[in-house]
């Protein structure tokens, strides 16, 4: 089985095995170059020579055959090469006969090997492939030397560390293996735990049960996976009631003027509407009802393509000024019917604007629209308009009733209204969506302030420079 756990188990097996292959390649290099490797083969090498001593086997009154012969045994009980040599170096007896390589033994200077042994000196010697051997001399009588000398040097260091540090580092790497095995279970399940239970969280997202919540514990990337595991979940379970919403409300809003049609209708099918009055009344309800409908949706298409960013804006110089003008104009006789003062605090000029000015109309006039529909009689609206910082800030701000905390933040989704019951009449609840879309299709933004009792403020944000927009053709 693929776990966690056995990878992260394989993982700090292999980790452990490299590390211990590193540090014994490294330590036999730096070994090849350590005395206390070379000292010890010395000491083997001399505790040889002593043995050869001891026995009496090598002489200086013994004859060249009789001394190659203890040599040749001796070399084959102990493993080494013995050489008798005369005093100025040239070799007598050879243990390897014929068939050693021959050793130079004049261009190395020899050392004393300690103080427990004065006469014992040893030294290195190369043969003709430049390979290094190590040896030991002994005096014997006053004509001969006996030298015992070892394998090559650069196999020394391999022995050296097969014979002293291998067991020990093998004991190491079973002990770092049980060690890994137990960090493995631990960490695995500090790893795995929290993704166990996201799975479950994400399988009950998936089958719409949003009641579970992941864990934001563990290592960094698995905390920050379970945050995002529930921020989406949050977000999924909000997309899908605003979708539920979003039915609802395209339900009622289209069965309200069908039943209307419906029943005017069926009026004038069955002969109710029997009189030229009753039947021009129930056609002009029908009319108005489809035209209800067609406005809804007509909405709903263009909030589909400014969402979508579809290519909506039809571009070009825009006087921003003029066109908050005219806004002014247009709604100030319903301010007037309405008692409702309609204020403007424009500046006496604003910068121009790239972009499309009858969608930015549309804006403008939705938020007045809005703030005369929601401000009592004796109230005011103000418009007005501000250029700093690379962005012209258009306000709308009216004394009216306000928008309640719980409701601000809703505001911009469609078809929500804050008093359904005090809902303008023929509106649908797709003004502000509409216009939150246009805004940000100009690269900008549109904020609302509001206080209960007191009022609320629309601002709308729009840069200088607008060289991101979409546009038609």
């Amino acid at each position: 089985m693929n776990t966690v756990s056995k990878r992260l188990f394989a993982a700090f097996l292999v980790i452990i095995a490299v590390v211990l292959v590193s540090l014994s390649v490294g330590l036999i290099v730096l070994l090849r170059n350590n005395p206390l490797v070379e000292r010890q083969t010395f000491s083997q090498l001399n505790n040889v020579a002593a043995m050869l001593a001891r026995q009496a086997r090598l002489t200086p009154d013994l004859s060249v055959a009789e001394a190659q012969t203890i040599a040749e045994q001796a070399a084959a009980e102990h493993g080494v090469r013995v050489l008798v040599a005369a005093s100025d170096g040239n070799v007598l007896v050879d243990s390897a006969g014929g068939a050693g390589t021959a050793l130079d033994f004049r261009r190395f200077r020899l050392a004393r090997l300690d103080q427990t042994y004065p006469d014992v000196r040893v030294g290195q010697a190369r043969d003709g492939a430049r390979r290094l051997w190590l040896y030991v001399v002994r005096p014997l009588g006053d004509a001969r030397v006996l030298i015992v000398a070892d394998r090559p040097a650069p196999y020394v260091a391999v022995t050296f560390f097969a014979q002293n540090l291998l067991l020990p580092m093998a004991e190491a790497a079973l002990i770092a293996a049980a060690v890994a095995g137990v960090l493995a279970v631990v960490i695995a399940r500090s790893i795995a735990q929290p993704l166990k239970q996201m799975a479950v969280v994400s399988q009950g997202i998936a089958h719409g049960d949003y009641s579970r919540v992941a864990p934001e514990s563990g290592p960094d990337e698995v905390a920050a996976l379970g945050g995002s595991l529930n921020r989406m979940a949050r977000q999924v379970q909000a997309t899908q009631q605003g979708q539920r919403e979003f039915l609802a409300n395209v339900s009622h809003e289209l069965k309200t003027p069908l039943t209307s049609i419906q029943g005017f209708a069926q009026a004038i099918l069955d002969g109710t509407a029997d009189s030229p009055a009753v039947t021009e009344r129930s056609a002009t309800i029908i009319y108005g009802e489809a035209e209800r409908m067609r406005r809804l949706v007509e909405g709903l298409l263009d909030l589909a393509r400014l969402e979508a960013g579809a290519p909506a804006l039809r571009t070009g110089p825009v006087d921003l000024h003029a066109n908050l003008a005219a806004a002014l104009e247009r709604f100030g006789p319903r301010a007037q019917t309405g008692g409702v003062g309609l204020v403007s605090a424009l500046p006496a000029a604003l910068p121009a604007l790239t972009g499309d000015g009858d969608r930015l109309a549309q804006v403008f006039n939705n938020l007045l629209d809005n703030a005369v529909q929601h401000t009592p009689a004796g109230g005011q609206v103000t418009l007005s308009a501000l250029a700093a910082g690379g962005e012209v800030r258009v306000t709308v701000a009216d004394t009216g009733r306000g928008i309640p905390p719980g409701d601000l933040g809703r505001i911009f989704e469609r078809f929500y209204q804050v008093d359904k019951s005090r809902a303008r009449p023929g509106g649908v609840g797709l003004g502000l969506a509409i216009s939150r879309e246009i805004v940000a299709a100009h690269g900008g933004r549109i904020e609302v302030q509001s206080t209960v009792g007191k009022g609320t403020t629309f601002t709308v944000r729009l840069p200088v420079a607008t060289d991101g927009l979409r546009h038609n053709g």
